[in-house]
């Protein structure tokens, strides 16, 4: 598969045109990128193989690198669209399924998925996700030149997140396939090996055991639920608790598993 130039609209961007071109270049493809709403060039790209045409265009068509989603509702964003296509050149197979869930993110804003809206708008002012990032990228939409400019700075800048992304999926997906053969302890205190980043996804657990830096930590899933006792301080090589509850290192790792097989599995109060 070759293409020479991607095409995008122009004026206002969006997080899944900013993500589907920064997948591109990630994917290691070198094109010319133009944003027009041009009908003229916009024809001739739709009808070539060699043209990528995404978020603009009204056409729906891989086959022919046409990846708009404006025409049908029930389509993916073009972030989504262009990922499906090309992600076994973008990610693992063992890793797609969690980034496949940033991506799903970005396709839920810009099409209100699940009436995205109002579950947003129950969430702190201020707080911003991937799409607010990346939009606020656009200074005056009525400056082309300005804009081509601060579009290249927003795919950059999620180039980044991609690679970001991508690290923290590859490590979900070997803490996926390491989650079977944890230690549990008759309280159900689960002991790893290696730090997992999936543990708590999973809500068996309450207490977790796992290396750190400074020797061993234990974790709780939710300091809603328990918090790390505070006389965990007067164990032998202690290191620190955080103030929370939610975390604590000892230097070693059976002082450390011995404290938690002794841990109710819901621990005292806050």
């Amino acid at each position: 598969m070759s293409f020479y130039r991607v095409i995008t609209h122009d004026t206002a961007f969006h997080a899944d045109d900013v993500m589907a071109v920064a997948l591109l270049r990630h994917a290691g493809y070198q094109f010319e990128l133009i944003r027009t709403r041009d009908p003229k060039i916009l024809e001739s790209a739709l009808a070539e193989n060699n043209s990528l045409v995404l978020d603009v265009g009204g056409v729906y068509d891989p086959s022919m690198l046409n990846f708009d989603h404006h025409q049908d509702r029930s389509l993916l964003s073009a972030a989504g669209l262009v990922y499906e296509h090309f992600k076994e050149e973008i990610c693992p197979v063992d890793a797609q399924i969690y980034f496949g869930r940033f991506i799903a993110a970005i396709d839920a804003m810009d099409t209100n998925r699940d009436n995205i809206f109002d579950l947003w708008a129950t969430l702190p002012r201020g707080f911003k996700n991937v799409s607010g990032i990346l939009g606020g990228f656009n200074r005056e939409i009525t400056d082309p030149e300005m804009q081509y400019e601060q579009f290249g700075k927003a795919v950059t800048f999620a180039q980044e997140m991609i690679v970001n992304e991508l690290y923290s999926s590859s490590k979900k997906a070997k803490s996926e396939a390491a989650y079977q053969h944890r230690t549990i302890l008759p309280n159900n205190v689960a002991v790893f090996d290696e730090f997992s980043t999936v543990w708590k996804e999973k809500k068996e657990h309450v207490f977790a055991v796992l290396p750190h830096a400074n020797g061993w930590q234990i974790q709780t899933v939710d300091t809603n639920i328990a918090v790390i006792p505070q006389d965990i301080a007067g164990l032998e090589t202690f290191v620190f608790r955080h103030i929370s509850g939610f975390m604590a290192v000892i230097k070693d790792k059976e002082t450390l598993i011995n404290f938690a097989s002794n841990l109710d599995e819901i621990a005292g109060p806050k």
